[in-house]
């Protein structure tokens, strides 16, 4: 470990402070922020178990990288335009395109005025929907039925990949 940190890093060790012996290690754990003990709590760890997210990032990013596409050199001040704009549609929805048309002194038709009403409509009815207990359960039992169907196909056909599987 020192001989691999030295030459690919130019580190040199002192000591090993992961004995669990030193002084040091013994500090670093009675200095460890409350943070540590919040984020282990039983209660906070139930909420992750099923795989679900539980924080918007994705959905913003995702909205981010649909205005500005990756594949594309955009540059800072485009992939800012689209942040902003994703920003505003992840708060208050298309509503918000109209008033960046507005500010831009872009005329805006009744077509499109009362396409992002619409939109937005159904946008907060979808997320009213999902919501509901209902649709949890429907979500959960979908999950479910899927592993099954998985399991019995592994079960069925054997497994076909995996660590050792051509020894």
């Amino acid at each position: 470990m020192f001989q691999r940190s030295e030459a690919l890093h130019g580190l040199k060790y002192a000591n090993y402070i992961g004995d669990g012996d030193s002084k040091t290690f013994k500090g670093i754990l009675d200095a460890k922020p409350p943070i540590y003990e919040d984020l282990s709590r039983g209660e906070l760890l139930n909420r992750c178990l099923g795989g679900y997210t539980q924080n918007s990032n994705e959905s913003f990013n995702s909205t981010v990288w649909h205005l500005a596409l990756k594949n594309y050199s955009s540059g800072k001040k485009i992939l800012q335009i689209a942040s902003d704009i994703a920003v505003c549609n992840f708060n208050d929805g298309l509503i918000n395109v109209l008033r960046i048309m507005k500010v831009m002194d872009m005329n805006i038709g009744p077509q499109f005025y009362n396409f992002c009403l619409k939109t937005d409509a159904a946008r907060i009815q979808r997320a009213d929907r999902s919501l509901t207990d209902a649709a949890k359960e429907a979500r959960s039992s979908i999950k479910a039925s899927r592993k099954e169907n998985e399991e019995e196909f592994s079960n069925l056909e054997g497994q076909l990949y995996g660590a050792g599987i051509a020894d």
